[in-house]
């Protein structure tokens, strides 16, 4: 906006941003970004007023769940009316915490420390699986294979001689400790017998009991084979609960299989309730997102199915399969996370969701939502997208990626689902993420996000405080694990819609409101320049806020919260147009506008 200055004879324009609603907005040319974006922001969120803010810190739960210090595998929130835990699967062990920062193993174990281990939640027990092992389960203390139970099929070699009553019906013991042994009672008809029924199917079994008959009045014993009525297939690497059945989809030969249980009942995977989804097309299934009603949406590379499995339906050859894309899939099966009504997931090219119209019940893909951000979206490490992963949280879609030459995820791209604006980056190695919510245990309770990180660290992100809160720590809530971490606003270019006029710049003005960093530095990067000009370091941001419980009546209450840094411009050469850079190497930094004025050399233009 120019102004004309009398004194001077000349005109004054002033540029900047008043809010910053339209968040990270890094994959354009930085003077075409809108005045309520930035080209860049590190370990930042929107605030529900516009203000960009330091993201609090992760509290520990544990500095190292393992003693190996490896690579969180998995992590799952278990919650029963008699349990509350926090699964992690590290170094091929599953852990469970035991308080609110000690963890104890379940005695349970999984393949190899390379594998990704899943969990779903059925009948109070949390079930899980690595792709290559049978399907266990834990109930919160201890783990244990999942086994089956019996089919009602007696199959009879020899039905016998001589029975004047029918016989004692004794059933083989489970393979597995946890499991009940099965029992059946027998019928005779013309002294042999015609048929047993199975009165309890059991449970715990691995493979097919033994059956045997007590002895008759003479003649011969009768003789059978028992079935299982369909112990779990091995080597799933993919498991959810969806409308009181376990989905879970299987590997190898299997990879597009998805198979589900009975209803209620993990211990019965039937031949006839499974299906292939897509064929085999060449992709495996990465994902599995339960849906709408009876709908599960299945995810390939570069492909997206609609699976309906309606529990009414007797086998799957009553299950309907409908394809939403046979372009677009999902290129990082953890990536999936329901984003409110929507299902957001990773694509070769960025971050998508599959929608659903209400109106006439029909899903399609949307385009990518990450096209602000696609110089972020191109860092990431492509042979490593299977360790990227994603979660819904506190309105924020985070995913979290392995970016440039990392191997694990590196950092988090956060984007707000409120504001439909990208918070740029958090400098967070996040393995695993999932949200917790504990009854009791901790100083504050209820839902939190549980991080796990490559190096066996398990902590809780602050964000449930209030980062503008009487009871808010400026220094140690915004740390991980007891470390300080950079926070950063880069703006975007400011050329005062005036894109060929050099500028004399006149002073810069940056606003902060409710911080509390000690050691900002403000700099500037010109069009001329090829590194930033520090214009002021170290720069306190803090100012008033209030008074401090105890004080001393009668008290003069502050309302003054903001801070207002300004700089002269006018001992710097000339220039197109310019960013200003807002960094503290520690603690809370809240930045609520940014303004640079300038004269625009319009006499040089025409000469």
């Amino acid at each position: 906006m120019p102004y004309y200055v009398t004194s001077l004879d000349d005109l004054l324009s002033v540029a900047g941003s008043s809010s910053f609603e339209g968040g990270q907005v890094s994959g354009v040319v930085p003077n075409l970004i809108g005045n309520n974006a930035v080209s860049e922001a590190l370990n930042m969120t929107i605030t529900p007023s516009g203000n960009f803010q330091s993201r609090l810190g992760i509290e520990t739960m544990s500095t190292r769940v393992s003693t190996a210090a490896s690579n969180v595998q998995g992590m799952f929130y278990f919650d029963t009316p008699t349990e509350e835990r926090l699964l992690v699967a590290t170094n091929g062990t599953l852990y469970r915490s035991t308080g609110s920062n000690t963890f104890a193993t379940t005695n349970g174990t999984h393949n190899t420390t390379a594998v990704q281990v899943e969990f779903a939640q059925l009948n109070n027990k949390a079930f899980y699986v690595d792709g290559v092992s049978e399907l266990h389960y834990t109930d919160g203390a201890s783990s244990s294979r999942q086994g089956g139970s019996l089919s009602s099929l007696v199959t009879f070699s020899s039905r016998g001689t001589g029975y004047a009553s029918a016989p004692t019906v004794t059933i083989g013991t489970p393979n597995l400790t946890y499991g009940v042994q099965a029992t059946g009672t027998a019928s005779i008809t013309g002294g042999s017998v015609s048929s047993v029924t199975i009165t309890n199917a059991g449970s715990g079994y691995t493979s097919a009991p033994t059956i045997t008959f007590s002895t008759g009045s003479g003649g011969s014993l009768a003789t059978a084979t028992l079935q299982l009525a369909g112990l779990a297939p091995s080597a799933l690497r993919l498991v959810k609960s969806f409308t009181n059945r376990l989905f879970a989809v299987g590997s190898g030969t299997n990879r597009n299989t998805l198979y589900a249980s009975d209803l209620l009942d993990p211990e019965v995977f039937k031949a006839t309730s499974s299906i292939i989804v897509g064929g085999d097309d060449g992709e495996d299934i990465v994902a599995l997102e339960p849906y709408y009603g009876f709908q599960v949406l299945v995810f390939k590379p570069t492909k997206i199915y609609l699976v309906t499995a309606d529990p009414a339906a007797s086998t799957a050859a009553g299950w309907t399969v409908e394809t939403i894309s046979n372009r677009i899939g999902c290129v990082a099966g953890r990536s999936v996370a329901f984003v409110n009504k929507d299902v957001y997931f990773l694509s070769n090219d960025g971050i998508r969701s599959v929608s659903r119209s209400l109106a006439d019940d029909f899903s399609v893909v949307g385009i990518p939502v990450s096209e602000g951000v696609k110089d972020i979206i191109a860092r990431i490490n492509r042979n490593f997208l299977s360790t990227a992963n994603a979660v819904f949280h506190d309105n924020r879609y985070l995913l979290a990626v392995p970016l440039d030459s990392a191997t694990t995820p590196s950092h988090i791209l956060v984007y707000n689902a409120i504001f439909n604006a990208f918070e740029g980056l958090w400098e967070i190695a996040a393995a695993r993420m999932v949200e917790t919510n504990f009854s009791s245990g901790f100083t504050t309770n209820g839902i939190k996000l549980a991080f796990g990180s490559p190096t066996g660290q398990v902590g809780h992100y602050l964000g449930y405080k209030n980062a503008d809160g009487a009871s808010i720590d400026n220094d140690t809530d915004f740390k991980d694990h007891g470390t300080s971490y950079t926070s950063r606003v880069f703006s975007k270019s400011y050329d005062f819609d005036d894109k060929l006029s050099l500028k004399a710049g006149s002073h810069a003005e940056v606003e902060f409101y409710f911080s509390g960093s000690t050691a900002a530095t403000v700099s500037m990067r010109r069009d001329t320049d090829g590194n930033d000009v520090i214009l002021e370091t170290p720069l306190d941001t803090t100012s008033p806020g209030g008074l401090t419980l105890p004080f001393t009546l009668p008290a003069t209450l502050s309302s003054q919260t903001v801070k207002r840094w300004a700089n002269s411009l006018r001992g710097y050469g000339k220039w197109r147009n310019m960013r200003i850079k807002v960094e503290a190497p520690s603690r809370k930094l809240s930045v609520r506008s940014i303004l640079v004025a300038a004269n625009p050399d319009t006499i040089e233009l025409e000469t």
